[in-house]
C-alpha cells in the first residue's frame, strides 16, 4: 500500500509532455495520393497524447505548410484539436507567472484551460516556424487564429528585429517547477547578430535557478550551413536542461549533450515528408518527456502512420566496369540498372509497413543517381510512368545529380621557407602582419595577379579582429570592379590582358583602393540615413494633419489549478562568451537518473543536412 501511495505521490510531482515540431499540415494536399499524410500522421500525434495521458503537448514550429493555409487545412487542424484536446478532465498545471506577457492574442490572455468557456482537457502549446510566421497585413499568424479561438496557447512570439526578450511560462505541478522558453523563428543571419549584439535577455524566476527545470524550444537551423545561416547552440544560456529544436527534418529525437553549455539538445524531426531527402527517409518519432524536479527522462515514441520512405544513392563512376559503360548505349544500361534497384527498393519499403489500419501503403521511393557523364542519363518523367500505383512519388522517383570532379591543376603549393622566416620575424602580434609579410616574402616566386597583399592582410584583420564576415566579398568584388573599369578604359587586345591588370596595381594603391571602398560605403549609409530622415519627417507631417482633421470634425472560475502570479527578474543580457556550468547538477533522468552517474561530455559534430524546410 505504501508503495502505491509513493508512485501516486510521484505521478502527481511529475510533467508529462508531448514533443513534436513540424507537423507541415496541409502539405501536398492536393495530391491524390499523398493529400492526406500530413493531417494522418497529426492525428496520431494528439491519439497519443490521449493515450499517454498527458499533461500538455509542446509543438516547436511549422505546424502548417504555408503561412497562409488553405481552409481545408485550418478546418482539417481545428477539427483534430477540437476533438482530441477538449474534455473534461481538469488540467494539472498552474501556471505562475504573468500570462500576459506570455501568450498571443489570446481573448483573455491567459491559458485556454483556465477560459471558463472552454473545456480543455490536453493544452497544446506551440511556437511559430518559418513556415507559418506572421505574415501580410496585421502580421498574423495562423497561430493567432488558433490562439483566438482558444484552441492553442500561442507563445515565444517576437517580431522586433533589433532585440530579443524572452520571458517564460512559469509552470508548477507538485514538487516540479517548470521554466518554459520560446523562440520563435527568427531569420538566422539576423538572429545571430541580435545574439552577437548582446541584445538577447531572457528573464528567468525569481528564485534560485536550481529550483526550476529551464526548458527552451526553438526553430532555426541547427546544421551548419555557414556563417550567418544556422544558430550555433553555444549562442544558448548555459543555465538551460534541455532544448527542443525544431525546423531540422531529420529525426534525431535521442537527447544529445552540448559539451560546451552542459545543456541537452533533442531535435524530433518532422512528422511528415516535405522532400525527397536522404535525412526525411529516417524512422520518424515523437517524444514522450517527463520531467521531475531537475531531472527528466525523454522515450522516443515511432510514429505507426508514416508513409514509408525507402531513399538510396549510387555514384555510376562505381559501377563503370560492373554496367560496361565505356561501350554501347550507356543510359540504356543505366535504365535497366534503375529499374532493378527501384524494385529491390519498393520491396524493401514492405518492411516498414506497421499493420496501423491508417497508415498509407504505397510507399515513397527516390534512387540519386550520381554522375560525371550526361551519356548515362534518361528521362526520369517517362521512367516513373513504369511503376504507376506502386509508388507515390512516379514524377520524381529517380533524380541525376552532377559530381563535379575538381582538379588539382591551379593549385599553388605554400611556400615552407617563406612561412618559416614569416613567423621568425620579431614583433609580429597581428595575423594580418603575417599574411602582409608572407605575400610580399613570396611575390618573386608566386605573385598576386590582382589584389595587393595589403588587401588580403586587410581582409584578415576585418574577418578576426571586426568579426565582419562580409569583408573578403566586398574587397574582392570592389577589386574586380574597378579592374573591369580599367579594362573597359584601356580595352587592351587579348594577348596584352594580363599586362594591362599589373598596370592596374601599379597605378593603384592598395591604401588608395580601400579608402575608396570606405568612402563609397560611407556615403552609402549618408543616403540611407537621409532617405530615413525624410521618411520621418513625411510621418510626423501627416500625424500632425490628421490630428488637426480630427479636432476639426466573466462567468465562474477557471478551470486549471490556478494564477497566481509571480514576479520575474531580467536576467543581464546574455554574454555568449561566457561558459559556465548549468545550474542543475545532478544527473538527467527520471527518478532512477542518480544511479546513472554524471553525463559524460564528448564533441558534438553536425553534418550539412538538406532536410530541414
Amino acid at each position: 500500500m505504501a508503495g502505491a501511495d509513493a508512485a501516486e505521490k510521484d505521478v502527481d510531482n511529475i510533467i508529462r509532455i508531448l514533443v513534436a515540431t513540424d507537423n507541415h499540415l496541409g502539405y501536398a494536399e492536393k495530391d491524390a495520393v499523398r493529400g492526406e499524410d500530413s493531417f494522418t500522421s497529426f492525428e496520431e500525434i494528439l491519439e497519443l497524447a490521449v493515450s499517454e495521458d498527458v499533461d500538455m503537448i509542446l509543438l516547436g514550429g511549422d505546424l502548417f505548410h504555408d503561412s497562409v493555409p488553405s481552409q481545408n487545412a485550418m478546418y482539417r487542424c481545428i477539427e483534430l484539436l477540437r476533438r482530441y484536446t477538449f474534455g473534461d478532465k481538469p488540467v494539472p498545471l498552474e501556471i505562475l507567472s504573468d500570462q500576459s506577457l506570455c501568450f498571443y492574442n489570446a481573448v483573455n490572455q491567459s491559458v485556454n484551460y483556465e477560459d471558463p468557456n472552454l473545456n480543455i482537457s490536453i493544452p497544446v502549446f506551440s511556437i511559430h516556424g518559418n513556415h507559418d510566421d506572421p505574415s501580410g497585413f496585421g502580421r498574423l499568424s495562423s497561430l493567432d487564429l488558433l490562439s483566438t479561438t482558444g484552441l492553442i496557447n500561442y507563445f515565444g512570439r517576437w517580431t522586433d528585429l533589433t532585440k530579443v526578450e524572452i520571458s517564460p511560462i512559469l509552470i508548477r505541478k507538485g514538487e516540479t517547477k517548470l521554466s518554459l522558453y520560446g523562440l520563435s523563428h527568427i531569420h538566422d543571419a539576423r538572429l545571430v547578430r541580435i545574439f552577437k549584439d548582446f541584445q538577447v535577455t531572457i528573464n528567468c524566476p525569481n528564485e534560485s535557478e536550481e529550483d526550476w527545470f529551464h526548458l527552451m524550444v526553438v526553430h532555426q537551423n541547427r546544421a551548419d550551413r555557414g556563417p550567418k545561416n544556422y544558430l550555433p547552440e553555444d549562442l544558448l544560456p548555459a543555465f538551460l536542461n534541455l532544448v527542443i529544436w525544431g525546423h531540422e527534418h531529420d529525426c534525431r529525437i535521442e537527447p544529445e549533450v552540448n559539451a560546451v553549455r552542459d545543456f541537452y539538445v533533442s531535435q524530433p524531426g518532422s512528422s511528415v515528408a516535405t522532400s525527397l531527402a536522404k535525412g526525411e527517409s529516417i524512422k520518424k518519432h515523437v517524444g514522450l518527456l517527463e520531467i521531475y524536479k531537475t531531472k527528466f527522462n525523454l522515450k522516443p515514441i515511432p510514429l505507426q502512420t508514416v508513409r514509408p520512405f525507402i531513399f538510396e544513392s549510387i555514384d555510376l563512376e562505381d559501377y563503370v566496369d560492373k554496367l560496361n559503360l565505356k561501350e554501347g548505349d550507356a543510359s540504356i544500361k543505366v535504365y535497366n540498372f534503375a529499374i532493378k534497384r527501384v524494385e529491390a527498393m519498393i520491396e524493401q519499403a514492405k518492411s516498414l509497413l506497421t499493420g496501423h489500419p491508417k497508415q498509407p501503403t504505397i510507399p515513397l521511393i527516390r534512387l540519386r543517381l550520381r554522375y560525371t557523364d550526361e551519356t548515362y542519363m534518361f528521362n526520369t518523367i517517362r521512367f516513373g510512368q513504369i511503376f504507376g500505383t506502386r509508388v507515390a512519388n512516379v514524377a520524381d522517383v529517380v533524380k541525376f545529380e552532377k559530381l563535379i570532379k575538381r582538379t588539382k591543376s591551379d593549385k599553388v603549393n605554400i611556400d615552407k621557407d617563406a612561412m618559416q622566416r614569416v613567423m621568425e620575424v620579431d614583433n609580429t602580434a597581428r595575423v594580418e602582419e603575417l599574411v602582409d609579410r608572407y605575400f610580399e616574402e613570396v611575390k618573386d616566386k608566386n605573385p598576386l595577379k590582382l589584389l595587393h597583399s595589403k588587401a588580403l592582410a586587410e581582409v584578415t584583420y576585418r574577418m578576426v579582429e571586426r568579426s565582419d564576415n562580409n569583408a573578403a566579398d566586398q574587397i574582392f568584388k570592389f577589386y574586380n570592379e574597378k579592374a573591369v573599369e580599367h579594362l573597359m578604359d584601356t580595352m587592351p587586345s587579348i594577348e596584352n590582358i594580363n599586362d594591362e591588370i599589373e598596370n592596374f596595381r601599379q597605378h593603384y594603391k592598395a591604401d588608395d583602393l580601400l579608402k575608396m571602398l570606405d568612402d563609397s560605403s560611407v556615403k552609402t549609409e549618408v543616403k540611407s540615413s537621409l532617405t530615413s530622415i525624410k521618411t520621418a519627417n513625411n510621418e510626423v507631417n501627416r500625424s500632425d494633419a490628421q490630428a488637426t482633421s480630427t479636432a476639426r470634425s466573466g462567468r465562474g472560475a477557471g478551470r486549471g489549478a490556478g494564477n497566481r502570479a509571480a514576479s520575474t527578474r531580467a536576467k543581464a543580457k546574455l554574454d555568449v562568451s561566457i561558459n559556465s556550468k548549468n545550474s542543475s547538477n545532478g544527473p538527467q533522468g527520471l527518478l532512477d537518473a542518480c544511479n546513472r552517474g554524471r553525463r559524460t561530455k564528448a564533441k558534438i559534430t553536425y553534418v550539412v543536412s538538406d532536410d530541414s524546410d
